[in-house]
């Protein structure tokens, strides 16, 4: 299996359909995505066009019903769980819409958690440091705003240093300026590290802010473009 240089994960004709009893339902139908290095890809679509479930594929939760997915010339999707495992611990940093942190740990020790867990991790330190949490290293989930405990998602999925960072409607479960704030750290974090990040959303604004936009419909790539130049925050109509 061969993959240019630039492309750091491939799908070909990648589908999967849910079986529920006697019914199936098809929920991604034939997608062929190259996600490039170095690149900040918005995958857009309305709810149920089956994000969350392109996503996990790509992440290795979830596997596809039929498809190839190539990454580092090894197709992932024959994969085994402990293989899929291995993958995930390696190469993915997830950020969920809902933080997902250790209500009991402080933020520096939510970060620790994934740096246990990695072969060359980051210092949490230096994490919380660049997404501006230095200073609330020692506070608790609950001692912390909703955005600050996104930036902690964040730093904990950075820690890692993933070759991908998956972010599933990481703005969804904010308000307006904090969203604002959330997509400037990713956006610096892209920009200082070089970290391939992928978004999923179904606001539009976001999309302006990527190197690459993806539109899915109903499980189909409905259209691509290139940002010829990313647009900055402040330049965006909210």
């Amino acid at each position: 299996m061969i993959e240019s240089e630039n492309v750091e994960i491939c799908l070909s004709g990648v589908e999967k359909t849910f079986v529920m009893g006697e019914v199936q339902v098809p929920v991604l139908r034939g997608v062929d995505l190259e996600i490039f290095r170095r690149e900040i890809t918005v995958i857009l679509g309305a709810s149920g066009s089956g994000k969350s479930t392109l996503l996990n594929i790509i992440g290795g939760i979830d596997k596809p019903s039929a498809g190839e997915i190539c990454f580092d010339n090894s197709d992932i999707a024959k994969f085994n769980g402990g293989q899929l495992t291995a993958y995930r611990r390696k190469n993915i940093g997830f950020v969920f819409q809902f933080y997902n942190l250790v209500p009991t740990l402080t933020a520096k020790e939510n970060v620790e958690v994934a740096t246990e867990i990695a072969d060359d991790p980051m210092n949490p330190d230096e994490a919380l440091e660049l997404v501006g949490l230095s200073d609330r290293k020692e506070h608790f989930p609950a001692q912390m705003s909703g955005g600050q405990q996104q930036r902690v998602s964040i730093a904990r999925a950075l820690a890692k240093k993933p070759r991908l960072m998956l972010c599933d409607e990481p703005t969804g479960a904010l308000d307006a300026k904090t969203g604002q704030q959330v997509l400037q750290t990713l956006l610096d974090l892209n920009k200082r590290l070089g970290t391939t990040i992928i978004i999923i959303t179904h606001a539009t604004p976001i999309a302006k802010l990527a190197h690459r936009v993806i539109h899915l419909n109903s499980g189909v790539i409905a259209g691509s473009e290139k940002n010829i130049k990313q647009a900055k925050i402040e330049e965006i109509d909210w």
